[in-house]
């Protein structure tokens, strides 16, 4: 049997091991300039909502049916992004600790960055309530955007990582329990210790995807049943009396863990670019696979199919999203469902891969111009400032909106035409716009200390 001191000395070197080391850590670049990109794609969506008059939800209840490919494409390839933004901020998680760690932060500390952050996150959300930044409509609503999930999803996540920590000890005892000699081999004991730690992280997972499946009522059900206000707040999306609930926190708590999961597995390897290449391109693989297998069928794993048109006869399994390649991608994103799920974070791990897998450089100058741009360009910006590009970026999609309204009028079609070169030419001027101010803002926090509340932003 490992001896009590034994055991906390394997415990501390697994969770505090980076505290004798002051150094300060080096940022991954590809993962700033990837949540760039997730910031740009989510602000074209917002764009969308301010400077067009396409406002489609893919939602358990309601899902707009796909044809013309520009409108369609603009709204698909910005699903993207909550996934994208859910998975990074449980990756995130590992990252921050283990840096904060290294510094000497005790886990109270930890804990209470957890709290802070995350209520901070509530409290810019309860902002667009206010404010009426989200909707300009004449009585009161309570939004609850995607700060709102990742809030509560980064105080959960928080609270996961510092379980792992003190539940360690327990799998270590287990993993001794199989051992019958007297001499244990500490560093194979905690090698399995993690390996059993991350596989309930896998299963914890998959049951809160599912589940974001199982517990979706049918689309006729909504407000016809009066499902409660707690559930619309935690689980189901929809307007209920003075709530409109867009992000319950357990319906991307799953993404969240799994990016808690992702992180313990790649720590030791964040700087190691092929190793972090062909994961990503396996997982990535792996994950379009699986969406294929569940929307070919088109049963379990999608939300109420019956929400889109019947397809003709003959048609495979009788299932319509087998009647177009749009409708194929259109996955219920309000919950996510497992289509959802599995193909656009496929995606993601693919554009991952693909970050990973450029060179520093190339013998050809044009091409090192692009690698140049793409990794010190206005992604690395945006990523580097998320939540104040988010803030920001909804107040000059806001204000472009109602100047031209103010211009043109709100029936006029023309402007407001997502297929017209004025609205990209608009979408593309405002992040010209936010580029430099992010690039100030990231200096700016980073002169910070770690602990300051301007580092959240």
């Amino acid at each position: 049997m490992v001896q009590p001191n034994e055991r906390t000395i394997l415990i501390q070197r697994n969770a505090t091991s980076y505290t004798g080391d002051n150094t300060k850590p080096r940022r991954v670049v590809v993962l700033d300039v990837f949540r760039g990109l997730l910031m740009v794609l989510q602000s074209l969506d917002h764009a969308r909502s301010f400077l067009t008059a396409l406002t489609e939800h893919e939602t358990w209840y309601s899902q707009p049916v796909y044809k013309d490919l520009v409108p369609s494409i603009s709204r698909l390839v910005t699903h993207l992004a909550a996934p994208g933004f859910a998975f990074m901020m449980g990756f995130g998680i590992i990252l921050f600790s283990e840096s904060r760690l290294r510094i000497g932060w005790e886990i109270n500390k930890l804990l209470k960055h957890y709290i802070i952050r995350g209520l901070t996150l509530l409290i810019l959300n309860a902002y667009f309530m206010i404010f009426g930044i989200i909707y300009v409509i004449d009585y009161i609503i309570f939004p609850t955007t995607v700060l709102f999930a990742l809030g509560i999803n980064f105080i959960i996540g928080g609270l996961v990582f510092l379980a792992g920590i003190k539940s360690f000890p327990y799998l270590v005892r287990f993993q001794q329990n199989f051992n019958s000699n007297y001499t244990v081999d500490y560093e194979n004991v905690e090698k399995k210790a993690k390996y059993m730690r991350n596989v309930i992280l896998l299963l914890i997972t998959i049951l809160l995807a599912i589940g974001n499946v199982s517990q979706t009522p049918k689309s006729i059900e909504y407000e016809t049943v009066d499902f409660g206000l707690w559930r619309f707040i935690w689980l189901l999306p929809g307007e209920y009396k003075w709530l409109f609930s867009m992000y319950p926190p357990l319906n991307w708590l799953s993404l969240t863990i799994f990016g808690i999961l992702y992180g313990y597995i790649t720590l030791k390897q964040a700087h190691n670019k092929r190793y972090n290449r062909n994961l990503n391109l396996k997982i990535g693989i792996f994950l379009l696979t699986l969406f294929l297998a569940i929307r070919i069928p088109g049963k379990f794993g999608n939300i109420n199919p019956e929400l889109l048109p019947s397809p003709p006869p003959g048609t495979l399994f009788n299932n319509p999203y087998l009647t177009s390649i749009l409708q194929f991608v259109n996955a219920i994103k309000y919950p996510p469902d497992l289509s959802f799920i599995t193909l656009y974070m496929g995606l993601n791990h693919l554009i991952l891969a693909f970050f990973y897998s450029i060179p520093s450089s190339t013998p050809y100058s044009i091409l090192n111009y692009f690698i140049d741009f793409l990794f010190s360009g206005p992604l690395l910006a945006f990523g580097q400032s998320a939540l104040f590009f988010y803030m920001v970026h909804f107040h000059l999609y806001l204000i472009m909106g109602l100047i031209l309204t103010f211009l043109f009028g709100s029936n006029q079609e023309p402007p407001y035409s997502i297929d017209s070169w004025q609205f990209w030419s608009m979408w593309i001027f405002g992040l010209a716009l936010l580029w430099p101010m992010c690039i100030k803002y990231a200096k700016f926090k980073s002169r910070k200390e770690p602990d300051s509340l301007w580092r959240f932003f």
